[in-house]
């Protein structure tokens, strides 16, 4: 009984540090594919669906001439498009919650205050883009109407700015240029349209107004505010009530890319397009083009490293750790624990030893399988206590009674007995396994009692 219980437990704790070290793989393969995913999610707002860098790189692409970065001294000939994401202009710091920031996102994704708002107009000419959306669309990329901000939720300059249309979805509306008395060739595709309200109508000016198809009036899509009070600022002062015809999502639906070329085409004339980006920080310091000698004078940080972990580039990475991971799964379980150096001979005769088992497993000889075993068993034994002192190969089990008998009699007597039953011709294959599990644990004994711990003989890889 205590033989079994000896050979169990080896046996059962080389299984749980198996168990073990394959679960800590698998944890840190999930753990490194949620950091990926996590990082993955982390798509700066001028990226996402409702930034504006695609409106940048598509006037570039279309000869109109933009720069990266403007300061006092260049302000006042470049026309600012300015995104709003704060829908009070309450700032950094300020309290805007609804109770719903945890499922649908920040209600001011960008915080900017109206000082801050209003020291860029005072700076130059600005197209202030009016926000739509909350926080929430970042990440999901995807147009819901509970992401938009509520219209109660909105103020600019102490004014409600927007009113919704009551269609839901996208809707494709004429767009009528009131300067010029037409309309425009180019319709608006937009989501829950949205236009500027009757309290700001009434103080700017409008300069394109929505219509539908039967061409009713909708609302007023752009109006000059310039003079309206609202800055205490002579420079031009439009305002876009939908940003929609300028977002990265929004330059992909029905005509709003050609829309939006022929809008900033129209009021930059020959001054330059700054699309301000990043509202974060204030108006950059008076650098004259010869000053920068055409470089871009925005500042590289490690943070630019966050575009290699956003999408596409993050299926790479996660596809590389989950290949990484199973090949290190596959390979542990193909080839085992990593083997102990050992001197050449004895490396040459365990792979003997190794191939001879697996092929005597393959043609299913279980007799002549156990058989080899008990025989290396105790040549190894008598190998390890006897050394350079051993004899004949044949009369290892003898030589190896007649020691323990003279040192331990009550284990030489217990080995003798598991030699005999395990060699035994007569037993049946599971009488030969028992024996065999008794003939192990004396095995483990014998090389503890003489100050040696035996490891369990090597599984036949799987």
């Amino acid at each position: 009984m205590t033989g079994a219980a000896s050979e169990t437990s080896p046996k059962s704790a080389d299984g749980r540090g198996e168990t073990v070290r394959m679960a800590a793989i698998l944890a840190v393969v999930i753990a490194v594919v949620a950091l990926l995913i996590a990082l993955g999610a982390r798509r700066p707002l001028e990226h996402s669906a409702i930034g504006l860098a695609g409106l940048e790189r598509w006037l570039g692409e279309k000869g109109v001439p933009t720069v990266s970065a403007i300061g006092d001294a260049t302000a006042a000939g470049t026309l600012r498009i300015l995104p709003i994401y704060d829908p009070r202009l309450l700032g950094e710091g300020a309290r805007q919650e609804d109770g719903a920031e945890d499922e649908r996102g920040s209600l001011a994704p960008r915080p900017l205050s109206e000082a801050e708002f209003a020291a860029r107009a005072r700076a130059g000419p600005v197209l202030a883009v009016l926000p739509k959306w909350r926080g929430g669309i970042v990440s999901r990329g995807v147009a819901h109407p509970d992401l938009l901000v509520p219209s109660h939720a909105m103020a600019f300059f102490g004014e409600p700015p927007v009113a919704r249309l009551p269609e839901r979805g996208l809707s494709r509306l004429l767009v009528y240029d009131a300067d010029n008395d037409e309309v425009l060739p180019q319709a608006a595709t937009l989501y829950s349209g949205q236009v500027l309200s009757r309290s700001l109508d009434e103080k700017c000016r409008p300069v394109l107004v929505l219509r539908d198809d039967g061409g009713r009036d909708l609302g007023t899509l752009l109006a000059d505010c310039t003079g309206a009070s609202l800055v205490r600022s002579n420079n031009a002062l439009f305002v876009l009530s939908d940003p929609d015809v300028f977002t990265n999502a929004g330059l992909a639906n029905g005509d709003n890319a050609a829309l939006a070329l022929s809008l900033v085409d129209s009021f930059a004339g020959n001054a330059k397009v700054f699309v301000e980006t990043d509202t974060t920080r204030g108006p950059d310091p008076a650098l004259a083009p010869s000053q920068t000698d055409g470089d871009d004078p925005r500042q590289r940080t490690l943070a630019d490293l966050d575009r290699f972990f956003v999408y596409p580039f993050s299926t790479f990475w996660i596809g590389l750790v989950l290949v990484s991971g199973l090949a290190l799964w596959r390979g542990s379980r193909r080839f085992g624990r990593p083997q102990a150096d050992e001197e050449p001979a004895e490396a040459s005769k365990r792979r003997t030893i190794e191939a001879s088992r697996r092929i005597l497993m393959l043609a299913r000889a279980d007799e002549a399988l156990v058989d080899r075993h008990v025989k290396d068993r105790v040549e190894g034994l008598a190998s390890g206590l006897f050394g350079a002192a051993r004899g004949q190969t044949g009369g290892d089990a003898a030589a190896l009674t007649r020691f323990l008998s003279r040192r331990a009699p009550q284990l030489g007597e217990r080995f003798a007995g598991a030699y005999a039953t395990v060699t035994d011709e007569r037993l049946t294959e599971r009488s030969r396994l028992e024996a065999l599990g008794a003939f192990e644990a004396v095995i483990q004994e014998i090389w503890h009692e003489f100050g040696r711990v035996a490891g369990p003989a090597r599984q036949d890889r799987r």
